[in-house]
Order: structure tokens, then C-alpha cells, then sequence
């Protein structure tokens, strides 16, 4: 028993020193929100975030591995988000919902929510600044055709992804995505979405080869069909700003197809 009680103890002096070191953390947060706010920058840096979870699994030597550490900073990074702004995600569904519990797991229980039954009232709110960032399942079929309209029109960029319970990158119908009104800068480790707007004579097959030929290899596309021709959302490897990936959306501007890039997000580790 003696030994228990002096381990305990130990716990309880590493809790306190941690106590200290977390409110040092939140107060260096909440300067950086006044400084983000001042220059008109938005609280939520999701490449950031995912290039310190990258850092601390590497320099863990456990017995914490990198799923309990995520789980860990992501609270206490909801925890500093809460304090810099109050934060407000929108929801595709209902509370308590998957989509909800998709949101939890990327901003964590110390900002709000708030729920809408479809895309276009999310949208709005993401848009008027009523809310921060949205959350939307993305499915199998890809996006619906509202949040496709936002993304082409530039209101909406796509800045984050989630995957439910740490599922490996890959199964689309268990991903969502997270929208804002700011493109991200690198994170070190980005893929990016592009919309491809195609002529009525194309088909999704001829479309995949005509990308393939420009050595663009699709992680991900899901085709929309249209009144004016064929619409492609595409997933790639790469960040927007990258020089290849832009030299890519020229030469197919140039060939007649319109193009644009409309986000560029961290690959989870």
C-alpha cells in the first residue's frame, strides 16, 4: 500500500505541474486570438493543428501512442479554440448524430455546435458568419450538389477531413469534411480537391483518362452530371500553391476545361 500511495502522490505532483503548464498554454492562446483577430485571420488553423499532432507522435516514446495523444490535444486544443473565439461548427443531422460525433472528434467538447437537417441552411451559415466551419459527411456519391455550388462559386473552401474513429484514409463513405471561408496554407503534408467542369460530349471514363494523361492519378472523383456538360470532383496529392499542381489546372484551362482547386487539406497521419 505504501507504494501505491507514493506513486499516487507522484501523480498528483505531475498533475499540478501540468495544471500550471496548461493555463500557461491557454493564455498564450487566448494572445494569439487577439492577434488573429486583429489581423482579420481565421481562429481555426487546421493545418497547424494536424503539424503538431505529426510532431509530438514522433517524439513520443510511449507508452502513449499516437491515437491516445490525438484524443488528448485535440481537448485541450478545443480548450484554447473556446478561449481565443467562441467558436460556433455547424452540422449536417441532429445532435448526438454522426456527423456530430465526426465534428467531436475534430474540434472536441469545449466549442459549440449547432445542428441544420440539410446543406444549404449549413452553407448559409458558414457563409454569413453566423458559424465558424461546417461539417459534412461526403459519402459515397461525393458532395451534393449545394456544397459542389459553393465550392465552384469560391464562397466555401475545403479545409480539413475527418475520419470516424481513426479509420484509414481511403473509405470515402466514412469521411466528412470540414468547410470555411479561408483557404489553408501548406501543412507539410496536404492533398487537394479540384472541380472540373467538362463539356456535354464528356464521360467520366474519358474524363479519368484525359487526367491520367496529364499525370494527375486521382486518390478520389465522383462525377455529377449536368445541363451543360459533365462536373468532376477530384482528390489528389498535393497543396493548391504547389507549382505542379498549379502548372496541372493551367494546361487544362488552356485545353477548354475550367478548373480550379478549392482546398487543400493535411493527409492524417
Amino acid at each position: 500500500m505504501e507504494d501505491l500511495r507514493q506513486l499516487r502522490d507522484a501523480i498528483d505532483t505531475i498533475d499540478g505541474k501540468l495544471l500550471a503548464l496548461l493555463n500557461d498554454r491557454a493564455r498564450l492562446a487566448q494572445e494569439i486570438g487577439r492577434i488573429k483577430e486583429r489581423n482579420g485571420r481565421p481562429v481555426y488553423a487546421p493545418e497547424r493543428a494536424e503539424q503538431l499532432m505529426r510532431r509530438l507522435a514522433e517524439k513520443s516514446t510511449g507508452p502513449l501512442d499516437a491515437a491516445a495523444i490525438r484524443a488528448i490535444y485535440i481537448e485541450i486544443m478545443s480548450a484554447s479554440l473556446a478561449l481565443e473565439k467562441e467558436m460556433l461548427i455547424a452540422c449536417e443531422g441532429s445532435v448526438g448524430g454522426r456527423t456530430h460525433f465526426a465534428a467531436k472528434q475534430q474540434f472536441g467538447s469545449s466549442v459549440r455546435y449547432a445542428f441544420h437537417p440539410g446543406s444549404g441552411e449549413l452553407l448559409n451559415a458558414v457563409k454569413s458568419g453566423k458559424a465558424d466551419c461546417a461539417v459534412i459527411p461526403l459519402g459515397d456519391v461525393g458532395p451534393d450538389f449545394a456544397v459542389l455550388e459553393a465550392l465552384w462559386n469560391g464562397d466555401l473552401f475545403i479545409t480539413a477531413q475527418i475520419l470516424p474513429g481513426g479509420e484509414e484514409s481511403g473509405v470515402g463513405s466514412s469521411r466528412y469534411l470540414v468547410l470555411g471561408t479561408s483557404p489553408n496554407t501548406p501543412s507539410g503534408r496536404d492533398q487537394s480537391a479540384l472541380l472540373l467542369h467538362l463539356g456535354e460530349e464528356a464521360t467520366p471514363d474519358r474524363s479519368i483518362a484525359l487526367l491520367r494523361e496529364a499525370g494527375l492519378h486521382p486518390l478520389f472523383l465522383h462525377s455529377h452530371p449536368g445541363s451543360s456538360g459533365l462536373r468532376l470532383f477530384v482528390e489528389t496529392a498535393g497543396h493548391a500553391d504547389d507549382p505542379a499542381l498549379q502548372s496541372f489546372l493551367a494546361s487544362l484551362n488552356s485545353a477548354g476545361i475550367t478548373a480550379k482547386a478549392c482546398g487543400s487539406y493535411p493527409v492524417l497521419s
